[in-house]
């Protein structure tokens, strides 16, 4: 009998996804399918595949497990596209000696996407990059379709689309199902990820908050300051205009460069889960979308915290915990229990976060 394991959410790196199991937000990592495939031990293994993509790395590491295991155990590696296997989700789709998709399910292919900064020369890095990245991906699907690379390039290049039919068609999946019956969300966006700074800024602040309690006690009391006998001139706009001219210049055209990019990365943030109701607002405000994960990170803990509380006095008011037990606790209490406490680990860190004004 063949093993499953279900495949939805954006494909993640092991190291983000307490992150997301934190807010019970389903995930794609390398370290989840790598121990379903040990516990596999040789079986036959379905996949049952509805994400949006993700991380490139992270997807092809999941390819070549999923192309290694059907080979070493020369056993069937069975994709199944419930909903939709776009970007790197497609790329693990591949990964399956047979694919099979639902009626109403989806691929979707298109070119590798990053965010970088820096001179010419560091964009002229970065564009190469991506160029052999989109040729790495297009391997994954030559070797499935069999289809020409240029085409393949070509059908990338502009973002792809296919239903099942076209897909089986082009030689992407094998066949279309008819009764497997999964359920699957109308959600366009199940496949976002946590930016980057924002999983870095949580990791900090998470490191930093274990230490707070022993840093405050160990700071001494700040000396007074000293005085200088003769306070520096500060300069106006306009005397700053007239003696730095070049100046006043460079900072008003980064500065405007800055906000054009706030204001684009808070657009593109708009169709995270929870992030609408805070777009307009941050863009007014000057925040950033660490600004508005840190909100939507803030009251999803508050509807947690919520239902924690509403399980409290429901608990009470039946009297159940008036019965008396010699039952040791189950797993969900445990689970239960170990959400509370990560509630309050994360209240603490958001609003830490919030009263530093977003940043470390």
């Amino acid at each position: 009998m063949s093993k499953k394991l279900k495949l939805n959410g954006p494909v993640i790196s092991d190291d983000e996804k307490w992150i997301y199991d934190w807010f019970d937000i389903p995930t794609i990592s390398p370290g989840v399918v790598s121990d379903f495939l040990d516990e596999a031990n040789g079986d036959e293994v379905e996949l049952l595949i509805n994400s949006g993509g993700g991380l490139v790395d992270s997807g092809s590491e999941i390819y070549t497990m999923l192309k290694s295991y059907a080979e070493h155990h020369s056993v069937d590696v069975t994709s199944k596209i419930t909903a939709l296997a776009g970007s790197s989700a497609s790329v693990i789709a591949m990964g399956g000696t047979r694919v099979l998709m639902s009626p109403t399910a989806q691929i979707m292919i298109h070119n590798s996407s990053t965010i970088a900064w820096g001179d010419k020369n560091s964009m002229d890095g970065v564009s190469e990059m991506l160029k052999n990245t989109d040729e790495a991906i297009a391997n994954a699907y030559m070797l499935k379709t069999g289809m020409d690379r240029d085409e393949l390039l070509a059908m990338m290049n502009k973002a792809t689309w296919l239903n099942a039919q076209q897909a089986v068609e082009l030689g992407f999946a094998d066949e279309i199902m008819f009764t497997e019956k999964v359920a699957v969300t109308n959600n366009a966006a199940a496949g976002h990820v946590l930016p980057p700074e924002v999983i870095e800024k949580m990791r900090n602040q998470y490191s930093d908050h274990k230490q707070t309690a022993k840093a405050v006690a160990a700071v001494p009391p700040a000396p007074k300051p000293i005085k200088n006998k003769e306070e520096p001139k500060t300069m106006d706009i306009n005397e700053l205009k007239e003696k730095h001219p070049e100046l006043v210049d460079q900072i008003e055209n980064e500065a405007q460069t800055a906000e054009r990019s706030r204001i684009a990365a808070l657009q593109a943030y708009a169709t995270a889960p929870g992030a609408a109701a805070f777009i307009n607002e941050a863009i007014t405000n000057g925040e950033t979308v660490q600004d508005v994960a840190v909100k939507v990170m803030e009251a999803s803990m508050k509807r947690n915290g919520q239902e924690a509380t509403n399980r409290a006095l429901d608990a009470k008011e039946s009297g159940v915990d008036d019965v008396a037990t010699l039952e040791a606790k189950t797993p969900e209490t445990a689970k239960e229990e170990k959400k509370g406490d990560a509630v309050a680990n994360m209240v603490a860190m958001a609003q830490n976060i919030k009263k530093n004004g977003g940043r470390k």
